[in-house]
């Protein structure tokens, strides 16, 4: 036991309570306003806006909040989301955070999480539940069980420690645990206290159970659960009483003491309690609490405090803009004007009342107390020190809590002052209602009343540290009213509401008024304007004044604009530049809204105040100095392909990505909504994205490789992290973005431009082979044609001439005729040669009728044989039609061939030609009765020397037709041509149901 003490003595002293309260927090809640004045916001159950009410609330240093639900599940709030974590199986009773980032959560066994992962986990044999659990600075825990014979015990990394009745720990159950400042431990049992020093214990009894201990710095003892709210003086524990609260009647399930001493008290179906100095407030549902049943309190390193009920979870954190309105103490949520006087009370017009706001509190003069009248107006407090006080249609002076109403001339009510002020030599001015009038007070004496037609009738009035008054006239402009007489007025932006515009007149001329159109400036005759350009969050100037430090105050419809009189004075150098200025709007408290009379002031403590027409709100430049702490960043996931993964580094994704999303966050509980994020990258991105308060990141079709994503965040105050929260991540190639796929496809494509390269030559050598082949051919063909036609001229030359011989002697008129027609026949031949070389004939067959070419060779042909001609005839069947000339030409020559052989070598008695044209083929049939064709010769395609027959086969074959040649000695000749209709005819028979059979190469011919 002497080791214990010697070891824990130190970490005994500061325990649960210190342990919760950060070492320089950030914001603390001032325990001068009420609990309805903190900013209150709530997530509940019963809207969705929480899975469930929670038990438990604890928070790691690295920011995030961790809740308990009732039914035992842990969740990690960022300040926007909750999000479920994951635990160990088991049900879960409570959750405890330690200073060095870890959380633990008790159930069945007791387990230190540290993110995802289970970092330790210890069991406490014989235990019933655990109850409590508090920190010594060295890491180590103490832990209360219930039903234990060994209730306390110390949880260290060499292993655990538990304490029963012979360590005088004389009690089976422990609730609570507190510290009590001298190494000691302050347990809370079923039905009793006990102070345990390590040796000796204390114990004082209590009727109910005790659920709750709390130790103030004072050092005393704050006792909570059955017996209601107590405190242990003087070795007993007595009931808290005072006029707001009888601790007796209600039942605490928690306490709290804040580092600002206030004590917050939960309790079972009566809300929450918040003691300071005495003062108790009280917050309900009723008020908006998510539930009246507050079981678990926390005050994060933010200063705001947490309260979970069944219901949910509430939050009250410190405003930057504080409201005064009926539910603290105003008459009515109507609040038309404010007036800061020199004793340090803030005196506020409102229906049927005149407040009165001292040290926080909220007292009312009505008509009970002497108010004469319902509608207070306008106020002042001269320079005398005396409060002047529009009420109903009279102004009254008040002193030492009377209304002494000033003399109206002709007994004729005054009306109600809608705009008061006091000039350079001690005049007051007011402006009554309806009718306007200006009336000149002196000597507590109306001296003098102007009217429409010698002053603009106005609303607001301002002093001219020269002289004179400026007053807001109703036409929209404001003029300066001075020795009876208008003297100057400055126009301003039409379209504006003349109403209820502040005018403030500095001494060096300049005149400031409030527009919605932004804050106007007049200086030496030049008007300009202080808009949004200039850095104003909006244009609607509501009213405005400056402090003591030379800041100004413009109360917009936006919140709450702080401009240094330095920036102030840059405007006014340059109108065009951009001043630097704090913005306060909703989130900071702010609730803007249009007053009628007086609606800004400032406090001789400093504080600026703010009538709105329904509430009064403040502002304490002084607490305004506290800033937010720094923020981390955290890569919370990723999701690839809408597949979710865990943030890892070194994280390897799948091939194919083509939507990527990266969801972060910043722990921020103090204002999350203006956290701000900017992400990059690397590998990616060239610089910094702005996200704004968005917290996840989209890429689309990211390609393969390793990167690194970045994000940093701006605190509620603009102020960036210097960290940045990362995550390495990878994106694996897919197959074809692989090293080895791109070598694979290099080595393919060189291969494929070789083989095109052996193709282009092989085509080059096809084409000389085709052309060799083509010049070839050409000779063929004129070896044809020579056959053909010259030979074959010449042929019948020699023939005739031979006749011209045998008859030249015996005959020699017959030889002359014959030699006449040989010497035609010549001129035909060298007319025929020369269109044979030019391929340009001009003979019967351009007629393109095949049968009359023929008719026409076979009447030459019998004329120039000097035998007895053979009989001639040929035979046409089907309808002639038009043939491709180069088709008609081919024909004609195997025809001719076969005739020139019938007419001269076959010694014919007969020679027949028949023609057939149908659908399918045009076959050519050349008959004779003569002698025939010797097999043998036959065989060999031609005798030796000869090209007849190889030159029709030769002709035969570039048309795709078949020839075929019949012969028998003695018994004829017979050839026929078939020539396949598709490459024959010019055109298709029109009409013809065959004609749609054609191959379409002859239809388009």
């Amino acid at each position: 036991m002497k080791r214990l003490r010697t070891a824990s003595a130190a970490a005994l002293a500061s325990c649960l309570a210190c342990a919760l309260i950060p070492a320089s927090p950030a914001h603390a809640l001032d325990p001068d306003k009420r609990v309805s004045q903190y900013i209150h916001a709530s997530w509940r159950a019963d809207d969705g806006s929480l899975p469930a009410g929670m038990f438990s609330i604890a928070q790691t240093s690295d920011g995030f909040l961790w809740t308990l639900s009732l039914p035992g599940d842990v969740y990690r709030f960022d300040g926007v989301r909750f999000q479920p974590w994951p635990l160990p199986p088991g049900p879960s009773g409570k959750i405890f955070a330690d200073r060095l980032g870890g959380l633990w959560v008790a159930g069945e066994e007791l387990v230190r999480l540290k993110g995802r992962v289970v970092a330790s986990h210890f069991e406490l044999k014989g235990t019933h539940g655990f109850q409590s659990m508090s920190e010594d600075p060295d890491g180590s825990l103490w832990v209360g069980l219930r039903r234990s014979e060994t209730p306390l015990c110390h949880v260290a990394d060499n292993g655990v420690k538990c304490f029963g009745k012979d360590d005088g720990v004389a009690i089976p159950t422990i609730n609570a645990i507190v510290a009590d400042g001298d190494g000691g431990l302050w347990l809370g049992g079923q039905t009793e206290v006990v102070h345990w020093q390590g040796v000796s214990s204390e114990t004082y009894p209590v009727k109910a159970m005790v659920t709750s201990l709390a130790r103030a710095a004072d050092g005393t003892l704050w006792v909570g659960g059955g017996l209601g709210l107590a405190r242990l003086e003087d070795g007993v524990v007595r009931p808290f009483a005072s006029a707001a609260l009888d601790g007796r009647t209600i039942e605490v399930t928690s306490l709290l003491l804040d580092r600002d001493g206030s004590l917050w008290v939960g309790t079972d179906a009566t809300g929450l309690f918040r003691i300071h100095a005495g003062v108790v407030g009280r917050y309900r549902r009723t008020d908006g609490l998510s539930g009246d049943s507050v079981w678990a309190l926390f005050e994060d390193r933010e200063g705001i405090v947490w309260a979970g009920t069944t219901n949910g979870i509430d939050s009250f954190r410190e405003p930057r803009v504080t409201t005064f309105s009926a539910a603290e103490g105003l008459g009515k949520d109507l609040a038309a004007g404010i007036l800061a006087t020199r004793d340090g009370a803030v005196w506020v017009a409102n229906s049927g009342s005149l407040d009165r706001i001292e040290n926080g509190t909220v007292s009312s003069i009505r008509r009970s107390d002497g108010l004469p009248g319902d509608q207070v107006a306008a106020m002042l407090e001269d320079r005398d020190g005396k409060m002047w006080v529009g009420v109903d249609d009279g102004l009254y002076l008040f002193e030492a809590g009377r209304f002494l109403r000033v003399p109206e001339p002709g007994q004729q009510p005054l009306g109600m002052v809608v705009g008061i002020t006091e000039d350079a030599d001690g005049n007051i001015w007011a402006e009554r209602g309806r009718p306007r009038k200006l009336v000149r007070i002196r000597d507590f004496r109306i001296q003098e009343v102007f009217d429409d037609s010698q002053v603009p009738p106005g609303h607001n009035l301002a002093p001219d540290p020269r002289g004179g008054i400026w007053i807001e006239t109703r036409n929209g402009d404001v003029a300066l009213f001075r020795n009876g007489l208008v003297e100057t007025t400055i126009p301003l932006p039409k379209g504006d509401s003349p109403l209820n515009r502040q005018v403030v007149a500095r001494a060096d001329g300049s005149v400031l008024i409030g527009t919605e159109s932004g804050l106007v400036g007049w200086r030496m005759g030049k008007l300009q304007r202080l808009t949004t350009k200039n850095g104003l969050p909006c244009d609607y100037v509501i009213t405005f004044t400056a402090d003591k430090e030379e800041r100004w105050w413009l109360y917009t419809r936006c919140g709450v604009v702080e401009v240094p009189d330095s920036e102030l004075e840059r405007w006014w150098a340059d109108p065009e530049a951009v001043i630097q200025a704090r913005h306060f709007d909703a989130l900071d408290g702010a609730r803007p809204n249009i007053g009628s009379f007086n609606a800004a002031a400032v406090s001789p403590d400093g504080r600026v105040w703010f009538s709105t027409g329904v509430v009064v709100q403040v502002v304490d430049p002084s607490r305004l100095s506290q800033k937010a702490l720094p923020v981390a960043t955290y890569v919370e996931s990723v999701t690839a392909n809408r597949r979710e993964f865990a943030a890892k580094d070194g994280l390897e994704l799948p091939p194919h990505v083509r939507d990527l999303q990266i969801d972060y966050t910043s722990p921020a509980t103090l204002i999350p909504q203006r956290v701000k994020f900017r992400y990059r990258l690397d590998g990616y991105d060239r610089d910094w994205k702005d996200a704004g308060t968005r917290r996840q990141a989209f890429y689309t079709d990211l390609p393969p490789g390793r990167y690194t994503f970045r994000v940093i965040a701006a605190n509620s105050d603009g102020v960036w992290s210097e960290g940045a929260g990362k995550l390495d991540l990878s994106i694996a190639p897919a197959y074809y973005q692989t090293d080895w796929f791109r070598g694979l496809c290099a080595a393919i494509l060189l291969a494929l431009l070789a083989a095109a390269h052996q193709l282009r030559v092989r085509q080059l050598n096809k084409r000389f082979e085709m052309t060799l082949e083509a010049r070839v051919a050409e000779r063929t063909r004129i070896a044809r044609d020579l056959h053909d036609t010259l030979l074959q001229g010449a042929h019948g030359l020699l023939l005739r001439f031979e006749t011209v011989s045998q008859l030249l002697s015996e005959r020699p008129m017959e030889a002359k005729q014959n030699l006449d027609g040989a010497i035609r026949q010549t001129s035909d031949f060298i007319a025929e040669a020369r269109h044979e070389v030019q391929g340009l004939r001009e003979s019967t067959r351009q007629s393109n009728d095949l049968a009359l070419a023929i008719s026409t060779l076979g009447e030459e042909l019998a004329g120039e044989s000097a035998n007895p001609a053979p009989a001639f005839r040929v035979a046409l069947e089907g309808e002639a039609r038009d043939l491709h000339p180069i088709v008609r030409d081919e024909i004609y020559r195997i025809a001719g061939e076969a005739l020139r052989n019938a007419f001269r070598h076959a010694q014919a008695r007969q020679v027949e030609v028949e023609i057939r044209y149908d659908h399918r083929q045009v076959r050519l049939r050349v008959r004779d009765d003569g002698k025939g064709i010797d097999p043998a010769i036959l065989s060999r395609q031609g005798g030796e020397g000869h090209y007849g027959l190889p030159g029709m086969r030769e002709r035969a074959a570039t048309m795709g037709a078949k020839l075929a040649v019949w012969s028998q000695v003695g018994a004829g000749t017979e050839l026929e041509l078939s020539v396949p209709a598709g490459s024959v005819y010019a055109k298709p028979l029109k009409g013809s149901w065959w004609s749609r059979l054609l191959p379409r190469r002859s239809r388009r011919a």
